[in-house]
């Protein structure tokens, strides 16, 4: 339309989950409490549906990820929940012994190392250690493993992911050539690849947290040269419920009290949408880098068990019906 703002791309759910699905590794990232476990396990179960094999590792410390599988908690030893598809708590200690087993082709004398109370508070004692190894492991999973075509990384939140994807560049800056800076290239090269790692940010639908959102798709695009496919605005409220008059008669004020409840959702629905489409269409989102948006609606049930995340696939158009 002539005159019409250009805006960022939005594209369905489905058809950037299909994009999504050719990665080796997707990182899905966001601040706290907006919805990026949720994303984590809709990408899992929907990326399983598509036939692949799918490993979702968290940092997360608690079991909402395990029971939206369908685990009953998760574990530092992948899980198998479906047919094609596992879950996987990172945990330091665990993602540095099962890499000195690799290094060293030995896991029972990489745990007699590694396990070891001395050996373990010298290796707290190394800044960014922790960070490298949950990555490395992610890493290795996606790229180097072969038992999965497909990792998820649901890892911490915002502020700290940056650290924690950076670590590989900084290892490369500062620290002399050997085994720890071969392995930093290679992750490195991984993560600028937009044909095996690409994130997914996920925020929520106020002006605000959708700047912020785009000031993380800028950062991670400029420093740390990786490719953002999609930032998901989680949590939109209806906007097309229709306005309810006020009654004529209402004696003992229920229907009045019903036209305020569905008109007040009605308002704010209308009211993220509007800030959702200003966003669209302004600097911080056009210079973010992602390649599209697209939007969950919210669900006041929430998203507990497999069968809601199936159910809520359904409702997005996916496939995440097709497994069981």
């Amino acid at each position: 339309m002539a005159g019409q703002q250009p805006a960022l791309e939005k594209r369905s759910v489905p058809a950037i989950f299909d994009d999504l699905s050719r990665r080796r590794l997707v990182v899905v990232s966001g601040k706290g409490g907006v919805g990026r476990t949720t994303l984590a396990a809709l990408l899992g179960v929907a990326l399983s549906a598509r036939g692949k094999r799918v490993l979702v590792a968290t940092t997360g410390h608690d079991d909402r990820l395990a029971w939206m599988l369908g685990a009953e908690a998760l574990s530092d030893a992948r899980q198998q929940v479906g047919d094609s598809l596992w879950v996987q708590r990172l945990v330091p200690q665990t993602c540095i012994r099962e890499y000195g087993g690799m290094v060293i082709h030995s896991q029972r004398v990489s745990s007699a190392v590694f396990d070891n109370t001395v050996v373990r508070r010298l290796m707290r004692a190394i800044p960014g250690l922790d960070d490298f190894s949950l990555l490395g492991k992610a890493w290795h999973e996606a790229v180097r493993g072969g038992d999965f075509d497909c990792v998820i990384f649901d890892g911490p939140a915002t502020g700290h992911l940056i650290y924690t994807l950076g670590v590989p560049q900084a290892i490369l800056e500062t620290v002399p050539s050997g085994p720890l800076t071969s392995e930093a290239r290679l992750m490195q090269a991984a993560l600028e690849d937009p044909e095996v790692t690409q994130a997914v940010l996920v925020g929520l639908p106020e002006a605000w947290p959708l700047t912020e959102l785009g000031e993380l798709g800028a950062t991670l695009r400029a420093k740390l040269r990786m490719h953002v496919a999609a930032i998901v605005v989680n949590g939109l409220w209806p906007s097309d419920v229709p306005v309810v008059p006020e009654p004529s008669s209402d004696a003992q004020g229920l229907a009045a009290a019903f036209a305020e409840q569905v008109n007040r959702i009605g308002d704010i629905g209308r009211a993220q949408a509007g800030d959702v489409d200003a966003w669209s269409r302004s600097q911080a989102a056009l210079g973010c880098g992602a390649g599209a948006w697209t939007t969950l609606p919210w669900r006041w049930r929430g998203v507990s068990d497999r069968a809601s995340v199936r159910a809520f696939l359904q409702v997005l158009g996916d496939r995440g019906d097709q497994l069981a």
